[in-house]
């Protein structure tokens, strides 16, 4: 099968890093891999475009304005002798600009054999600390809505994303599909006496809401807990970063920038905190919970979705509740906490595995 991904760029964030798993099973099923880039990756981000490289994926990248990425008639041009050129048997976009451009070169051209949608997320509801910029975002979405209920099929990675796709446009019939991960091969240590967080540093993430909590816990002067370190691993723009440092008061929280070696961080933990307010599906509480880490994510979806509180990880509502379940996941002992953990490890086998997402996505290609 002659396959083409279509997606913003290569900066690493949960969309690119399951398109990545996805493409490597797709190679190693014989698939023909391509993936259009609509432009350049992210300066603040890290690209992933060498792993696709070293999978032998034919990449090729716009070069429109950065700023109208799939938007702009150069764009749509140049993809649409793409596609009619290479002939694809699927088309499958992950990002609201590649379904307009693939939909604009489809509609016209007629020069597309199937194209599926993937939905990453609640575009439009995140918290992104401009409220005009927030307005036109969503308006822009209701619009989007149009398209993908013209696409062959639509994927949505989580129960929350369908039910607000359901509340955007009730005709799309959206399949669910979560991302896969494996259950890391490891040895449960307790010992380490680390918090981390890990992900895009922005408004959305709650990463203040974590430094006032160990802020405030720390400054208790708790004998147990003041030997702790808080890892806040990921990158953002530097304006926000430079912020969030501001607001430390503790020596003992560390900025890492990106973390290249996501194994040596998630085995370095003893709690993975994942405040986050809102989520497509939350790949990096996954991986965390297949590392073997104690969770705490935010009482909200898709996060509760994925852990039932004091079963395989721990849920909170506010900052005062944060507080509390910090204090009692560090007190638990070794029994209770090799059973939350044994499981998060079950949750993400018998719910999240890789090859559940891949032949499923199979399914979804040849319906």
């Amino acid at each position: 099968m002659k396959i083409c991904h279509v997606i913003n760029d290569l900066s690493r964030g949960g969309a690119e890093t399951h398109l990545l798993s996805l493409v490597e099973l797709q190679i190693q099923q014989d698939n023909e891999v391509s993936v259009l880039l609509l432009g350049r990756d992210q300066d603040h981000f890290v690209s992933l475009e060498r792993e696709f490289i070293e999978l032998g994926v034919k990449l090729k990248r716009l070069n429109g304005p950065k700023k109208l990425q799939g938007l702009n008639p150069f764009s749509i041009f140049i993809a649409t002798r793409y596609f009619s050129v290479q002939k694809f048997d699927i088309v499958h976009t992950h990002s609201p600009r590649s379904d307009f451009l693939v939909y604009i070169s489809q509609k016209i051209f007629k020069n597309i054999n199937k194209r599926i949608v993937s939905i990453h997320g609640k575009y439009g509801t995140y918290l992104q600390g401009n409220k005009y910029v927030d307005i036109l975002r969503r308006y822009f979405i209701n619009k989007q809505a149009k398209i993908w209920l013209s696409a062959h099929k639509v994927i949505v990675i989580s129960e929350s994303i369908k039910e607000w796709l359901n509340a955007l446009n009730p005709s799309i019939k959206p399949v669910v599909i979560p991302y896969g991960i494996n259950n890391q091969d490891l040895e449960i240590n307790f010992t380490n006496k680390n918090i981390g967080f890990l992900g895009r540093l922005n408004k959305n993430k709650g990463i203040e809401d974590l430094i006032t909590v160990f802020n405030s816990i720390t400054n208790e002067h708790n004998k147990e807990i003041s030997q702790f370190t808080l890892y806040i691993g990921g990158v953002g723009t530097d304006t926000y970063v430079k912020n969030l440092q501001k607001t430390t008061t503790d020596k003992n929280i560390e900025f890492l920038g990106y973390v290249s070696d996501r194994n040596k961080f998630f085995k370095s933990l003893s709690v993975f905190v994942f405040p986050s307010y809102s989520e497509g599906l939350g790949l990096v509480l996954l991986e965390a919970m297949s590392y073997g880490v104690l969770c705490i994510a935010r009482d909200a979806a898709p996060m509760n979705k994925i852990i039932n509180h004091a079963d395989n990880g721990f849920l909170f509502t506010d900052n005062q509740d944060l507080k509390k379940i910090i204090e009692t996941a560090l007190k638990l002992n070794q029994k209770e906490k090799t059973q939350i953990i044994k499981n998060a490890l079950h949750t993400i086998e018998n719910s999240y595995s890789i090859i559940q997402m891949y032949s499923s996505i199979e399914k979804v290609y040849s319906s």
